[in-house]
């Protein structure tokens, strides 16, 4: 298991609650939350992402409530956020638009952030999903407008629209991590054949119908020129985002 040692510590010390500190410096743990602690590694040993395990993941500086009805959420993810922030124009006149919204992470941390938007719809197709997603909403007493449907369906307008769809075709799910193949909803990993199958429904309906200043669209490991081609297509104009890897991460297309 890759940083199997930095995982065991994470699981001790916050089923433990612990401080980094308190962890090196040899604390001792009560039977009760020992026992917590066990169970939390048989859990984790049969490949169950730690996140699900300890039931929380930080996100753009806040933490966010997950299980298996939603993806954890991924630093690169971030990076929506900050297109978002970027795109200049009035917080108190734009719409974003956050599509299969999930935990609801990017949505929440557009609606806190200074010079986000106050106007945050997330959609979201799961309705288990939007169990968390609104708990994490409430939880941050962040007042994001959700919406269950498929993508935009239920929108008739947006200044902006993120998006991390499911972008893995359907033939190397399997093949994948247990904690991604095995644990993570199918529903918000599986792409279609090629892995575009939404993204393009999406693309089509920003071009045709809701045409936004700023589609920005998370995709995965060597897919962006493909989806770049697809807004290209589409009519609008294009560029990519890196990541802290050097990978292309996001493709941001605007009609306007």
């Amino acid at each position: 298991m890759e940083d199997a040692r930095f995982e065991a510590e994470y699981l001790v010390r916050t089923l433990g609650g612990l401080s980094r500190a308190d962890y090196f410096a040899g604390a001792r743990i009560d039977p009760a939350r020992a026992a917590k602690i066990d169970a939390a590694i048989a859990r984790r040993s049969e490949r169950e992402p730690a996140a699900y395990v300890t039931g929380e993941r930080e996100f753009y500086g806040l933490a966010f409530a997950v299980g298996p009805a939603v993806l954890v959420p991924r630093p690169e993810t971030e990076l929506l956020v900050e297109s978002a922030l970027a795109e200049p124009s009035r917080r108190d006149s734009r719409v974003v638009v956050d599509v299969g919204t999930g935990s609801g992470a990017v949505a929440v941390a557009v609606a806190l952030a200074p010079g986000g938007a106050s106007h945050v719809v997330a959609t979201e197709i799961s309705a288990d999903a939007l169990v968390f997603a609104r708990l994490n909403a409430r939880r941050h007493s962040s007042p994001v407008r959700f919406l269950r449907c498929n993508l935009l369906d239920a929108v008739a307008r947006a200044d902006i629209v993120l998006a991390n769809l499911p972008y893995i075709p359907s033939g190397e799910i399997d093949a994948l991590e247990p904690e991604v193949s095995r644990w993570e909803p199918r529903v918000a990993l599986d792409g279609g054949v090629d892995g575009f199958t939404l993204i393009r429904q999406l693309v089509t309906d920003c071009a045709r119908r809701v045409r936004p200043r700023l589609l920005a669209l998370e995709v995965g490991f060597g897919q962006a020129g493909a989806v770049q081609e697809l807004c290209d297509d589409a009519g609008a104009r294009t560029n990519l985002v890196k990541d802290l890897a050097g990978i292309d991460r996001i493709v941001c297309a605007r009609w306007r």
